[in-house]
């Protein structure tokens, strides 16, 4: 029987994910770490849910899950384009977008209109840039964030626009002063399945996602 036809089967799940820290990243000894993987990993755990975890360029990990069974991608932006490509479970975190400039370059830019005819930076299948470009500013594309920080800093890009947490993240990480320009949007981030993965699965890794968030909210009371 094909694997589509066993619903109630628990099967592995192969999950994927990118460099996008702070929720997703891998640390000195390659083990892919951050905010959302934690609270993923957890909620798995407590689900009784067998996943590997996978960490690859985000175009590759984004379609992978569209495309292949029992292939999720995470941490991905829930948007109307994307909503029936998948079956979702989160929100994980809340992802704050902005831009940002060197500061050695003092722009000042309030919105993203301002942005019209600067070379803003974003990458391949980013709801970030998909949303800026959709905007009218026109968005050149890197194959990965942390590519889009080493443009910044050589002066093929003016602004870039990516997670507020993820750009001063990789800022600090790779000593590049940057200057936070504005915040335009809020976005929470989910675990994205492919339809494969039965609905019955993806419920119970939902109850125990949702116990953990409470615990969380308790513990900061």
């Amino acid at each position: 029987m094909p694997l589509a036809a066993m619903p109630n089967q628990a099967l592995p799940l192969t999950i994927n994910t990118e460099e996008y820290p702070p929720f997703n990243y891998t640390d000195g000894q390659g083990q892919i770490i951050g905010s959302a993987t934690l609270l993923l990993r957890h909620a798995l755990s407590r689900a009784d849910i067998e996943a590997h975890f996978r960490l690859l360029p985000w175009a590759r990990a984004y379609t992978e899950a569209r495309l292949r069974d029992y292939h999720c991608v995470y941490s991905t932006t829930r948007t109307p384009e994307r909503e029936a490509l998948f079956h979702w479970v989160g929100p994980l975190v809340v992802n704050e977008w902005a831009a940002f400039s060197l500061v050695e370059r003092g722009l000042s830019i309030a919105s993203l209109s301002g942005l019209q005819g600067w070379r803003v930076g974003s990458f391949r299948e980013d709801a970030v840039g998909d949303y800026v470009a959709s905007r009218g500013i026109n968005v050149l594309r890197a194959p990965s964030e942390r590519e889009n920080i080493l443009r910044l800093e050589a002066g093929l890009l003016d602004v870039i626009v990516t997670g507020k947490a993820t750009g001063e993240f990789m800022a600090q990480e790779q000593h590049i002063a940057l200057t936070h320009l504005f915040t335009f949007y809020r976005a929470p981030l989910y675990l994205a399945c492919h339809p494969s993965v039965p609905e019955a699965l993806l419920a119970r890794l939902q109850t125990q996602l949702n116990a953990l968030h409470r615990e969380m909210q308790e513990e900061s009371q």
